[in-house]
């Protein structure tokens, strides 16, 4: 129903004499008795015209509102739609990373290009002890002759030296099958490692403190008068000190024992080459033993052997082996 279109009605009719009797009743004269009722009509219809326009225009306000919400959540469906395809996007880039590489515009370089293996490369990525073997000529040589696979990420089932059962990723029982340790690597190999895990550090964005303090500890190393030393065990000394130190200052991060990786403790370095002298003589020993049995009934009962070690030791290191 519209109320602009209604019609004022008329108060002359005999359906509204009683109203008029009311007003004549209240002592209003009969002149002033239907224009006041036109005007009370007026009144009430134009109330209930501003009563409905105000109702109309808070339906329209809802609906608007309503149409602007439904456009917003559309609006936000399409973003998770596209934010849920680019991040599948992202993880197939991730996991097809050698379809998706970008290639440069660039010749062949004439230089060596080196391509540590995936374990070593996430080792370093994570923060973890990572050995200086895989980047050597020789780790870098076997990990060449396998060409990575999507295989590498699949899980084996290994028994650990306790008994027990873990599942672990098959690039890493690949990594460790011809795995070399740091102390037994040579001079040479060490130099070939160290720059190169630098260089593969800066690559996994360690803090700047960090690497800073591997390259002191190797320039440490590497300009020790040991390192020129004639005495093997001087030199191997050092190699061993620095594949100690370097896999302790790992597990020790965190922890009050965490120390400076870049500071040399002269003492620790002495106990090292003492132990490997010690490790020797005992070998040699042994050996000896094997090759040249002694008798248990020898006649002769101060026969003994006097061997002597070339190193930085005590002068006149002996080792006595006595006849019973």
């Amino acid at each position: 129903m519209n109320l602009y279109l209604e019609v004022i009605l008329d108060y002359t009719t005999d359906r509204h004499a009683a109203t008029r009797q009311r007003l004549a009743d209240h002592g209003i004269d009969q002149l002033f008795i239907v224009p006041t009722l036109e005007d009370v009509w007026r009144d009430n219809n134009a109330e209930q015209q501003e009563s409905c326009d105000e109702k109309l225009c808070q339906e329209a306000h809802a609906i608007l509102e309503a149409e602007r919400l439904a456009a917003k959540e559309a609006v936000l469906h399409c973003q998770v739609v596209a934010d849920e395809l680019k991040l599948v996007k992202q993880e197939e880039w991730k996991k097809y990373k050698n379809k998706y590489s970008p290639i440069p515009n660039t010749a062949v370089p004439m230089e060596t290009i080196i391509i540590p293996s995936a374990y070593a490369m996430n080792k370093l990525c994570k923060g973890e002890y990572c050995k200086l073997y895989y980047f050597t000529n020789r780790g870098l040589a076997k990990d060449k002759s396998s060409l990575p696979s999507l295989d590498d990420d699949a899980l084996m089932l290994m028994k650990s030296e306790n008994s027990t059962h873990s599942f672990i990723a098959l690039s890493s029982t690949k990594a460790k099958a011809s795995l070399v340790k740091d102390k037994a690597l040579s001079w040479e190999e060490v130099g070939q490692a160290n720059f190169r895990m630098i260089n593969a550090m800066h690559q996994c964005e360690w803090a700047d403190m960090r690497v800073q303090m591997h390259i002191n500890l190797w320039l440490t190393i590497e300009t020790h008068e040991w390192h020129h030393n004639t005495s093997p065990f001087n030199k191997a000394a050092l190699l061993t000190y620095q594949a100690c130190v370097r896999q302790l200052w790992h597990r020790t991060i965190g922890s009050l024992a965490s120390f400076d990786l870049a500071i040399l403790n002269p003492s620790l370095l002495t106990k090292t080459r003492d132990e490997l002298v010690r490790n020797a003589s005992m070998a040699q020993i042994a050996s000896m033993q094997q090759v040249c049995p002694l008798p248990l009934s020898n006649p002769l009962s101060n026969i003994y052997f006097h061997f002597h070690l070339q190193s930085h030791s005590p002068p006149n290191f002996p080792f006595v082996v006595y006849s019973a």
